[in-house]
């Protein structure tokens, strides 16, 4: 995962507040993987979406994810 794809993410969770891991994956699935060579699985942004809560970056709660306040 790139600085490009949190940009998406951050931007996403700024407009939306919280999203769901599946939803967060199909978001970014329609506006950031457009090249056949850059795709990422939905554990693969499970990773990375934990390893930004353990950085406090996100808040992880009831399935859903959002920006700390």
């Amino acid at each position: 995962m790139t600085k490009t794809f949190w940009s998406y993410i951050v931007g996403m969770l700024m407009n939306l507040d919280t999203l769901p891991l599946d939803r967060i994956h199909q978001m970014l699935k329609m506006f950031a993987f457009q090249g056949p060579t850059i795709e990422c699985s939905l554990q693969e942004l499970k990773v990375f979406l934990d390893r930004k809560v353990r950085e406090h970056q996100l808040i992880y709660s009831n399935g859903y994810y959002k920006l700390p306040k």
